[in-house]
């Protein structure tokens, strides 16, 4: 028999009932020395090749974790991160080179979104972001982006319970000075709010190469120790490029296997349970860091509005003053209360949240109500709705008018961003909204009471609109090409994403119109380039042109049309709310009307 028809015999059969030799049966000859195979099991009994040493930590929630991983393409491999139970584990999820776009969906379950960096154009070796556990508090330090040449360092560091978490991405082959610049820079900051540090990234520094060690002798200057096993891989390569040092006492650090990235994830536990206060509300950016601001640019790569850094709490410099004294600023703000600053929210702030809390929770039980049968033809829906609206406008015309000086503390403001057209960001200021899928209404309540406290609210007051404007949005959505029911049910739903159509709704039921702004072209050759240095008189001559980007307008009725328009700022895939340094502050109208059939 040859081995070929052994081989058959052998392979295919299920069972040996049944089976005979249809000749006779003659064993073939035992492999030379040298064959191949018998040579490759010989040196894998003697060799043992493969080696199985892997370590993964313990799921527990009284442990805290820490997750570095250079993902190599977030929106590639998301699905296998989502999915993951080792990555689901930890508290905090820091990925890197992340090659993301703004208009990516990449919420994870149970996580928000603290820190995201995408990039601007095409998907490149760029990007970072921070996920963290929904019932945990963080405060965002520093974040900034070099990218210039050979040099492409990216970092952020955030506050987590007692400690400040540093993660860093930096390019191959960058300059070692750089490197040093920016951590000295983010370790120095980051001391300056709490003495536990952790810095993990993907350095791209081998440790393997001993003239390297020079970069552990650096991060000891500090006193941080490297808590991974010197020599072990962390990438396919056999190179050890990604690491970990911290001065925290009980931390342990380890890497594990991964078949998405040529980089290994890296795993950070601590031991101590997380004793915190933790809270839903994000604390406000520390902005008063006790040392000159002008040394220290804070950048966010994916903002676009900047804070002037000689902005501090009780003085407020605007650029071109005398610029802005005379050009027309005559809204109409008769429907606002305006005060100084010395009259600022005198009402106990206590009883007053307790009272805007109580109405939103009985809007969005109102709204939860008509979502089991959405029938804006019940007179009985019709009515609560219509009188929730009543008490939600009662409340927001008691308000003052909102600006910086007297917004909540809970709303945060956001970090120092690369491009900054002064013109525009000495008039306003970005917030920080909460990423739940309210954002809009959350930007709409910021503006209108200074806090998110009437988010549902604020999708009440657009299902109203809707319903008492029925013919009119249903002519919208057919121009839209939308489904009428489905755009009123998307204005109730909570954590459903607003569009034009709920923008345009929010104009109506506020009786004001909504300006919508994007980030400002910073690319010299195209059209709607847009200077660092433009003057006031100059943005606004663009605006009115149309020349200033993309910006748009809803103007819900014409009679509004010159109201003070109440201002948010879209990246694509989230809104924030502008609020102004000062009472009726000039406004930048844009120029493209998306809806243009206003009422």
């Amino acid at each position: 028999m040859t081995i070929s028809k052994l081989y058959v015999a052998s392979s295919r059969a299920t069972k040996a009932g049944g089976l005979y030799l249809v000749d006779d049966f003659v064993p073939p000859k035992p492999p030379e020395s040298n064959d191949a195979v018998a040579m490759m099991f010989k040196n894998v009994r003697s060799e043992q090749m493969l080696k199985f040493s892997l370590e993964f930590p313990k799921e527990s929630q009284e442990r805290f974790y820490l997750m570095f991983y250079n993902v190599q393409s977030l929106n590639k491999h998301f699905l296998d991160v989502k999915s993951d139970k080792t990555f689901l584990s930890a508290s905090i999820i820091s990925l890197v080179e992340t090659w993301t776009k703004s208009s990516d969906s990449l919420e994870i379950e149970g996580f928000k979104i603290v820190q995201r960096r995408d990039c601007n154009d095409i998907r490149k070796p760029f990007g970072q972001i921070t996920y963290l556990k929904n019932d945990l508090n963080y405060e965002n330090i520093l974040e900034k982006c070099e990218y210039s040449g050979k040099n492409h360092i990216e970092y952020c560091s955030i506050k987590i319970d007692d400690f400040c978490i540093i993660s860093i991405y930096n390019l191959p082959n960058s300059s070692f000075d750089v490197v040093k610049r920016h951590i000295n820079e983010v370790i120095t900051v980051s001391k300056r709010f709490c003495e536990n540090i952790v810095v993990v990234g993907d350095f791209n520094i081998d440790l393997k190469i001993k003239t390297n060690h020079k970069f552990i002798d650096y991060m000891e200057s500090f006193g941080l120790t490297l808590i991974n096993k010197l020599n072990k891989n962390s990438t396919n390569a056999k190179t050890q490029i990604d690491y970990c040092f911290t001065n925290g006492n009980g931390l342990k650090s380890d890497y594990f296997e991964s078949l998405t990235s040529f980089h290994k994830p890296i795993w950070i536990r601590k031991r101590e349970i997380l004793t915190g206060i933790h809270v839903d509300e994000i604390k406000q950016i520390r902005t008063d860091i006790p040392f000159n601001l002008k040394d220290l640019r804070i950048y966010d790569q994916s903002d676009m509005m900047e804070v002037d850094e000689e902005f501090s709490s009780d003085r407020y410099k605007i650029v071109d003053e005398n610029e802005q004294t005379d050009i027309d600023t005559t809204f109409n703000l008769k429907d606002r209360h305006t005060n100084d600053q010395s009259d600022m929210m005198e009402i106990d702030e206590q009883s007053s949240f307790a009272n805007y809390e109580n109405i939103d929770s009985n809007s969005r039980k109102i709204l939860d109500h008509f979502l089991l049968v959405p029938d804006f033809n019940s007179t009985t829906d019709t009515d609560q709705i219509s009188n929730q609206v009543q008490i939600i406008n009662d409340l927001i015309g008691k308000s003052p008018f909102i600006t910086m000086h007297n917004k909540d503390q809970s709303v945060p403001l956001k970090s120092k961003t690369e491009y900054s057209v002064q013109a525009f960001d000495s008039v306003y200021a970005r917030t920080r909204t909460t990423a739940d899928g309210n954002c809009l209404y959350s930007s709409l309540s910021i503006i209108n009471i200074g806090s998110e406290k009437l988010i549902h609210s604020m999708r009440l007051l657009a299902v109203n609109a809707v319903i008492n404007n029925s013919d009119y949005f249903q002519t919208l959505c057919k121009v839209l090409d939308y489904s009428f029911e489905e755009q009123l049910k998307r204005a109730a739903t909570n954590t459903i994403w607003g569009g034009e159509v709920q923008i345009q709704a929010l104009s109506i039921a506020l009786s004001h119109p909504i300006y919508s702004y994007i980030q400002f072209d910073n690319n010299p050759k195209n059209r709607h380039y847009t200077p660092l240095n433009i003057s006031v008189h100059e943005l606004i001559d663009r605006f009115n042109k149309g020349t200033a980007g993309g910006h748009l307008k809803y103007i819900g009725y014409k009679s509004d049309m010159n109201k003070l328009g109440f201002c948010i700022y879209y990246n694509g895939t989230h809104y924030d709310a502008l609020l102004p340094f000062q009472d009726n502050p000039q406004q930048f109208v844009p120029h493209f009307d998306l809806i243009n059939m206003s009422l």
